[in-house]
């Protein structure tokens, strides 16, 4: 990087691999699936165009590139670490795209959403130093600068800040927007283009790509203040059923755009359904932040060696531009049409070695640096450095921090609304940084305390809700997070993983205000025990107040009773405000231990998967807890679980 810092089925195996191919080009992801052939490579192959039918005339090659979940990640830098990050940035994905653009004649470049809200770009445009009427996002100027064709509306895109940031990228951009099942609140109009028809010539003549954006339902309810009565989103499987042969009518080739991912286990994942809908040929994923071809070997209809969902080729290109996804097509025209004779995905990652584009640095400088004299603000000390590594497995200051300033909100609150004053005041945070992008990606903040480290505590710009519970409703939330854990077997002498990575960990609530207990030796929905209030057995009948934010309140994560419903008291002030509020008056906090997992004899090792760097902080904590095993292939460092006495 240039100086930027001012202060699954495989049917055949080819015997050979084609010409051009090296081993220094091949790398895990690197497949092809094509006419249902395999080959292991970046390049296509010539395998199977002899079967073609004698009257169709030679292929022409078409190449679709694609970004996805941007979130505002321009420069390979990471502002919650105050740090250069050689493993992000579009600089550094586009770098790649030149590459390919200079290989292949015929290219297409979209991004699939999730674009203008993420790093401290998004919320310095959007709150720290606002855009004036008429001006548009950092990001969305590069984007017409770099020739993006189109994107996708991911859920970011209107969830957190409304649809009038939304709408200002909308006007700046050069591009449109697609999302076919976003429509007008009341009305059967698009809030976008739907779908966009790509006309290019190759070889003096003209071939018609169709590419059909989606966005994810439950953005519904994860903004729903901010999309009640404006926007309603239907399901993307039943809108493709009808869109498709309306695309198909006026193009040869038609792709999906679709801003979800493919594990419908999690929230806003309709990959799979979408796939089992006829009529497309190929399908650009994301919003998981994962990687395809790689991270599906569980889903059945998937072929995630290779990319291949039901058949048809597939590609997620994980996130923050950490790679770039091709969709690489063979196009012949038979009897006067074109239509698809091969098809094929791979997956480009960066590396440290990957350079960085001047291009985009340049037109990034200046918000990159009010973003660092910003980030950079000193707010407190704290007595020692502290860490999100083990913040699944035991309570910790990192959501401390959180609840404290939450509940300190609470109490003036009912302090202003003494109708509420019977009420018990409870708060409800998560670690929004566990590993989702790495094995490096937890927070870590030093003695000393600044903005940087606040936006590490509490990464996105949630609002924050007050919502009305009784006791019975409290012990249900934390039900469902306690899903957290798989469930353990006592008996078995085999190492068995404390934490369920199908469940997020921005969905694990640490609720302060009450202590409890979790039983992971039983099934979710049986784990809650010794649930105490102010020493007392937590009485099902209790009044409370959970002071939470506006995504769970809303229904985010899809919480029991948590759907919009119970909220009594919205505000636009967000976590970060009064986060950096209670620090400018308080101590920095440590963990209360307010929960603990209730402690068992078993045979084998309990395993946590975190940060490689654990045993440093683990000396440096004198934490008697965990203990630094190894760290694996993949780059984990894996730890044992000890109870204490």
């Amino acid at each position: 990087m240039s100086e930027i810092n001012n202060n699954e089925q495989e049917e055949f195996e080819p015997e050979e691999k084609p010409e051009k191919l090296t081993e220094k080009s091949i790398n895990r992801r690197d497949f092809i699936a094509m006419s249902g052939k395999v080959v292991a490579g970046a390049y296509l192959a010539t395998a199977g165009l002899d079967s073609l039918s004698a009257s169709a005339e030679e292929t022409n090659s078409l190449n679709i590139i694609t970004t996805t979940d941007e979130h505002q990640y321009i420069l390979p830098y990471n502002y919650m670490d105050d740090a250069e990050d050689q493993g992000i940035g579009l600089s550094k994905a586009y770098s790649l795209i030149e590459e390919e653009k200079a290989e292949h004649e015929n290219t297409i470049l979209v991004s699939n959403g999730d674009v203008i809200q993420g790093s401290i770009i998004g919320d310095y445009e959007f709150r720290i130093d606002p855009l004036a009427e008429g001006e548009t996002q950092t990001i969305v100027n590069i984007f017409n600068e770099l020739g993006y064709e189109m994107a996708a509306v991911g859920n970011h895109e209107v969830q957190d800040y409304g649809l009038g940031f939304f709408d200002s990228a909308v006007a700046g951009a050069d591009f449109p927007w697609l999302a076919a099942n976003m429509r007008v609140a009341g009305s059967d109009e698009t809030y976008v283009d739907s779908y966009k028809i790509v006309e290019k010539e190759i070889d003096g003549e003209t071939v018609r790509i169709g590419f059909i954006g989606f966005i994810p339902p439950p953005t519904m309810r994860w903004g729903r203040e901010h999309l009640d009565g404006e926007v309603e989103i239907d399901g993307i499987a039943e809108t493709a059923e009808r869109i498709v042969p309306e695309v198909r009518d006026q193009a040869d080739i038609v792709i999906a755009l679709a801003h979800t991912g493919i594990d419908d286990t999690r929230g806003g994942n309709e990959g799979v359904d979408l796939a089992q809908v006829d009529g497309f040929d190929a399908f650009i994923f994301g919003h998981d932040h994962n990687f395809l071809p790689g991270d599906y070997e569980h889903i059945e209809m998937v072929d995630s060696e290779i990319g291949l969902i039901n058949g048809v080729p597939a590609v997620m290109a994980g996130s923050w531009g950490r790679a770039i996804g091709i969709v690489d097509l063979e196009l012949m025209k038979e009897n006067g049409q074109w239509r698809l004779a091969e098809a094929g995905v791979r997956l480009r990652e960066i590396d440290e070695d990957t350079p960085s584009s001047e291009r985009i640095e340049d037109m990034a400088a200046d918000i990159h640096a009010e973003a660092l004299d910003y980030i950079r603000t000193p707010i407190t000390e704290a007595d020692e450095p502290f860490t999100s590594f083990f913040a699944r497995v035991k309570d910790a200051a990192i959501t401390q921090i959180i609840n404290e300033a939450q509940l300190n909100y609470g109490r003036n609150f009912v302090e202003a609304n003494p109708e509420y004053e019977d009420y018990g005041v409870l708060a409800a945070a998560a670690p929004f940084r566990f590993g989702r992008e790495g094995p490096r990606d937890f927070t870590q903040v030093s003695d000393e305390i600044r903005i940087s480290d606040v936006n590490d505590i509490y990464m996105f710009p949630n609002e924050i809700r007050i919502v009305e519970f009784d006791g019975q409703m409290v012990l249900d939330w934390l039900e469902y997070t306690a899903s957290n854990f798989n469930q353990i077997d006592p008996d078995s002498d085999e190492r068995q993983y404390l934490i369920n990575d199908n469940f997020p960990g921005y969905n694990w609530d640490i609720i302060e205000g009450i202590e409890y207990e979790i039983d992971i030796t039983q099934p979710q929905g049986e784990r809650i025990v010794n649930a105490t209030y102010e020493g007392e057995p937590l009485n099902e009948d209790q009044n409370f107040l959970v002071v939470t934010n506006d995504h769970r309140a809303s229904g985010g994560g899809e919480f029991p009773h948590l759907e919009g419903e119970t909220i009594i008291y919205s505000t636009p002030t967000t976590h970060q405000e009064i986060i950096i509020e209670f620090l400018d008056e308080h101590d920095p906090v440590e963990a209360s231990n307010n929960w603990r997992i209730v402690p068992f004899d078993y045979q084998g090792e309990l395993i946590v998967r975190s940060h490689p760097e654990g045993a440093e902080y683990i000396e440096q904590r004198n934490l008697g807890f965990i203990e630094y095993l190894e760290t694996d292939g993949d780059g984990w460092g894996i730890y044992r679980f000890i109870f204490e006495d």
